[in-house]
């Protein structure tokens, strides 16, 4: 099932590199690829991303994203190249060009120069790369990022031409990846040629380059800048869509014998550049265990290591999960929903150790970090009250799946403890457990659930009270940790299971809607004192079937799985509210304001196909019928994968038909959807 109109591409014979996922032959308007995006990673969050006929088109877009402080503080480096080729050295007016470049005309997009006119091929694995031919001339251009490094790869090989001299402009912005750089900014630039190198700095931040056998020409004052690069997708995000390109000057390389002819531009963080390590991130994912298809392994192993970084506490190197590319850093709740299918479903204990206990030491009264702050090491935000009961729930998985109850004992049961006693005593932002035994949480001016959008001070989906999923995530946490410590604490573990059975009779009194056999969304108390239950049809409510401890009996969750089914279950996810609620949006486009009204009023989450797979498989009890479900709603997802989504699952998904995907290009909990429900059918004794 394609949407974007990439065919179907997985690895054949004739493809030499087993990790090369994606191959498309350039066919009529490669233009119309323009908005098809790829993604390369390194483990550090730094990352290369842009189109299949290599067109910027959006400020992320850049051959080398840097990372200053990994994962974060990331830079925007080297943005493109101006690449030329005179194959009479003589003729410059001969020039072939093989560079795209985006500009605003008038409604329309104008480019130039038009070197994606020649492209045969594009390419995808652990690395990009672009054919073109001009007459009998072959220019292949492939993009590789050093693995865990601030550095990147440009590598050419040119054939069918014996001399001739190949002219690479490299184009920088060394500007923070959010932001957008204008040739009148304050900041100075200084640019420093050695040799074959050159060092551009710009606020502190220094990028080299360097082609081996070249010789480096500066730029002439007036030459240093192309102007109005234009971003077609910060348009329809009604963002600042232009900004200008810095051109410090060019690498010349002459061309002399020989019918292949291979140069390589070299790009790092700093003052000097460094060669790859050819096969270090292949030989790093041929050790990860992935469930499912053997065909789909390798595609599954590399999506969800896009997302496994380092990160620093202190003077300790710990592991954790960014939420999603290109934007987003690691988010707490993001990363435990994502944990058990990036990290336990392919075998990394290790690293899904290293990451509660990254998070575990940042635990403030019970809070898990929403967020840690991307400018601030030292900051981190608590505004969430499902990030730690996630946190609990891939805890408890974690030391089910991988039999670590020495880290259990030694330090996990602690931080667990201390959420639950918080939670029960009460703690920031109105978190606290009410005379029913149910978590309340927030108010109508905050969005403490992942429905959290909010723009200029108004949240559109604020849930304040008691919300139907955080109910259902805090009944699992007790009864789960009860389980864990009965034999060495059996007061506790009984104080959980007396909190947990009165907390299953008020769920089921206060949540149950038996008139459409479904759950409601959530429960709140008005400034007045009158109570309300909000009665929208939200995915939420399939998380209580989800829970391996559900407060639910077993009619009820096929009930609520029924209910979800018909009311907002999407090839690409759930939708999160149905097309006849008056609150539907069905596109997801325009501005900030008009993006975030609609980001959990009925776009559709590929995340949530997790859950709802979970609970098939759950009420189901396993068995084939519930496997061959939750097979079925995987599907398309790993399809998408393989076609239009080059590799990965996008954040979102837009609530009308076609569901044309939008948001982030990548995003970890999408992909650990899948995987976690691979892992989960693999498990009970069902394989591939």
């Amino acid at each position: 099932m394609t949407l974007l109109g990439i065919p179907h591409s997985r690895p054949d014979d004739s493809m030499t590199d087993p990790w090369m996922s994606h191959r498309i032959d350039i066919e009529g308007d490669p233009s119309r690829y323009a908005q098809h995006e790829w993604l390369l990673t390194n483990g550090t969050g730094s990352y290369a991303m842009g189109t299949v006929p290599a067109i910027n088109s959006r400020r992320y877009h850049a051959l080398f994203v840097a990372t200053t402080r990994p994962p974060v503080g990331r830079i925007a480096g080297l943005n493109q190249v101006l690449e030329r080729l005179l194959v009479d050295p003589d003729d410059d007016g001969g020039a072939i060009q093989f560079t795209t470049c985006a500009f605003r005309a008038g409604d329309a997009v104008r480019y130039e120069p038009r070197g994606f006119d020649l492209l045969e091929t594009f390419e995808k694995g652990l690395d990009v790369s672009w054919t073109y031919r001009a007459g009998d001339i072959e220019l292949v251009r492939s993009l590789q990022l050093h693995w865990k490094r601030q550095a990147a790869t440009v590598r050419y090989r040119l054939r069918g031409l014996d001399r001739g001299r190949l002219e690479l402009h490299p184009m920088l912005t060394l500007r923070d990846f959010h932001a957008l750089l204008q040739e009148n900014d304050s900041t100075p630039i200084d640019v420093a040629a050695r040799s074959t190198q050159v060092v551009v700095t710009r606020g502190g931040i220094a990028m080299c380059l360097s082609v081996a056998g070249a010789s480096f020409e500066a730029s002439s004052p007036s030459a240093r800048w192309w102007h109005r690069i234009h971003y077609p997708i910060e348009t329809q995000r009604g963002q600042a869509d232009q900004e200008d390109w810095f051109v410090p000057g060019r690498f010349v390389v002459d061309l002399e014998g020989g019918d292949e002819h291979v140069i390589e531009l070299a790009i790092a963080l700093g003052e000097d550049v460094a060669a790859p390590e050819e096969d270090a991130r292949r030989a790093h994912l041929e050790t990860l265990q992935v469930p499912g298809d053997p065909d789909r392994r390798r595609l599954l192993a590399a999506a969800a290591d896009d997302f496994v970084v380092d990160r620093k506490l202190g003077h300790r190197t710990l592991s954790t999960i960014l939420a999603g590319y290109p934007w987003f850093a690691d988010w707490g709740r993001d990363t435990f929903i994502a944990l058990p299918g990036i990290l336990l479903a392919t075998g990394r204990y290790d690293e899904a150790r290293s990451t509660l206990e990254a998070f575990a030491e940042a635990i403030d009264d019970g809070l898990v970090p929403n967020c840690f702050d991307d400018y601030d090491d030292k900051a981190a935000h608590y505004n969430t009250v499902d990030a730690s009961l996630w946190f609990i729930h891939a805890a408890l998985e974690y030391v089910t799946i991988s039999g670590d109850r020495a880290s259990w004992k030694a330090w996990l049961r602690d931080a667990v403890g201390r959420i639950i006693d918080a939670y029960i005593k009460g703690t920031s932002f109105d978190i606290a457990m009410t005379g029913d035994c149910l978590i309340s949480a927030g108010s109508p001016s905050t969005q403490l659930t992942w429905m959290d959008a909010a723009h200029e001070g108004r949240a559109f989906t604020p849930r304040p009270g008691k919300t139907v999923e955080i109910n259902a995530l805090w009944h699992h946490a007790l009864l789960g940790t009860a389980a864990l410590i009965a034999d060495d604490d059996a007061r506790t573990a009984d104080h959980y299971q007396r909190l947990g059975s009165r907390i299953r009779r008020a769920f089921n009194k206060l949540f149950w809607n038996d008139e459409v056999g479904g759950l409601y969304d959530h429960h709140y108390v008005d400034s007045s004192g009158d109570e309300h239950l909000d009665v929208s049809v939200r995915p939420n409510q399939v998380i209580a079937v989800a829970v391996a401890h559900s407060p639910l009996p077993r009619t009820k969750q096929r009930q609520v799985i029924r209910h979800v089914r018909d009311r907002l279950l999407v090839p690409w996810g759930l939708r999160t509210l149905p097309p006849d609620d008056p609150s539907y949006h069905g596109a997801y486009h325009g501005p900030a304001a008009q993006r975030d009204e609609a980001y959990h009023q009925g776009t559709v989450w590929p995340w949530l196909i997790g859950p709802y797979a979970e609970a098939v498989l759950r009420a189901g009890q396993f068995k084939e019928p519930a496997v061959a479900e939750a097979r079925r709603a995987i599907e398309p997802l790993l399809e998408f994968m393989e076609t239009d989504g080059l590799g990965q699952l996008n954040e979102i998904h837009e609530a009308d038909e076609p569901h044309h995907p939008v948001g982030c290009i990548a995003q970890a909990w999408s992909v650990a959807a899948v995987l976690r429900v691979l892992h989960l059918i693999e498990m009970h004794g069902a394989v591939d």
